[in-house]
């Protein structure tokens, strides 16, 4: 019985580095054997779980060894008798759930455990997997609830968080804390190279590719703790330094979530408003219709190009100023016309005085 105890202490401590950011040194053998310690105490549940004595004597172990566990892992989910029953399923959970979880080990993970997998006696082995799908349950129907009442609360506020979808919120959210653990992670790459590493995998998937800008955006905007600032500084440095995803990003991205981002952020209050100046900049005058046209590209156009600015000039004071200054500067070094038809600057402040 004592070693049962001991081993119990055992794959209590390998449940808790599961969640940790230590998971990032293992590998698929490491994998291997705790998913094999895990088919050990399911069946060890098995025999003795109508066995009073022994399962009174499992669960005081498991109190005390919550007890030690709980101060030295931050993230520890203690434990109970009933856990030892699907001891693999939780050992699954934590590690899917872990952002740290090397690439090779999760792909090891979704084939080892894919819906066709079969036992050794050749029948089908889904009661991990059953007990994660009854927490992917539990966790989507939580995270509805809580963002359909958070949402008029939060909106009442912050307006712009319409325009973030609960899913996107929440994949930026995971991006941020996976970036933050990868920062908190020895290493011998450079920041930078982290953060091209991570994004770089997100966009060779062919959704996330397409909505890649707005999990950008939900990264850049989530609600941000002392130690993920870091991250959120990191990311944002990336989007300013690569001229080409700052352009798709600027395109993409609603203004209302455009415009947050210039008030929170200087820097890119200063890239979005060189972003909008050279666009400006690339429309010519038709004169056969009296608008401002694009000559390359359609989308670039006049109307949206007011919607910009004008989700600048609505915005905070601050932002407000900056915006009004820039195109008043440019205005006087284009000639300070006040005619319609001659200048760009001209007409963009004369069409937003009156909208």
């Amino acid at each position: 019985m004592e070693s049962v105890l001991q081993n119990l202490n055992g794959v209590a401590e390998l449940l808790a580095v599961a969640r940790s950011e230590y998971v990032s040194h293992w590998d698929p053998e490491t994998v291997h054997r705790a998913f094999q310690w895990a088919t050990y105490f399911e069946h060890l549940h098995g025999r003795f779980r109508t066995n009073t004595r022994i399962r009174k004597a499992l669960g005081d172990r498991l109190v005390s060894i919550n007890g030690s566990l709980s101060n030295a892992f931050e993230l520890y989910r203690e434990l109970g008798f009933e856990d030892l029953g699907h001891c693999r399923g939780v050992l699954l959970a934590s590690l899917l759930s872990n952002p740290a979880l090397p690439k090779t080990v999760s792909d090891t993970l979704f084939v080892r455990f894919r819906p066709c997998c079969r036992d050794t006696t050749g029948q089908r082995d889904q009661s991990d997997l059953n007990h994660l799908l009854g927490i992917a349950r539990l966790k989507a129907a939580s995270t509805v609830l809580s963002h359909a009442l958070k949402l008029e609360r939060r909106t009442a506020t912050n307006p712009y968080l319409l325009l973030l979808d609960p899913v996107t919120e929440t994949e930026g959210e995971m991006v941020l804390k996976s970036l933050e653990t990868r920062m908190r992670c020895p290493s011998a790459f450079p920041r930078d190279e982290l953060v091209d590493s991570l994004f770089a995998q997100l966009q060779q998937d062919e959704v996330n590719r397409s909505d890649f800008s707005k999990i950008l955006a939900a990264v850049l905007l989530a609600k941000q703790t002392s130690t993920e600032s870091g991250a959120v500084d990191l990311a944002l440095k990336w989007l300013l330094s690569n001229r080409c995803q700052l352009q798709t990003f600027c395109h993409r991205v609603p203004c209302a979530l455009l415009s947050e981002l210039a008030h929170r952020y200087p820097s890119f209050r200063c890239a979005y408003l060189e972003f909008l100046t050279k666009w400006a900049r690339s429309m010519e005058y038709d004169f056969s219709c009296g608008a401002w046209r694009h000559g390359s590209s359609p989308e670039l156009n006049w109307k949206e190009l007011l919607a910009r600015f004008r989700g600048l000039l609505e915005g905070p004071t601050l932002v407000k100023e900056a915006t009004e200054t820039a195109l008043c500067s440019l205005k006087a070094d284009d000639g300070d016309f006040e005619v319609w038809g001659i200048s760009v600057w001209t007409d963009l402040l004369i069409a937003l005085k009156t909208m």
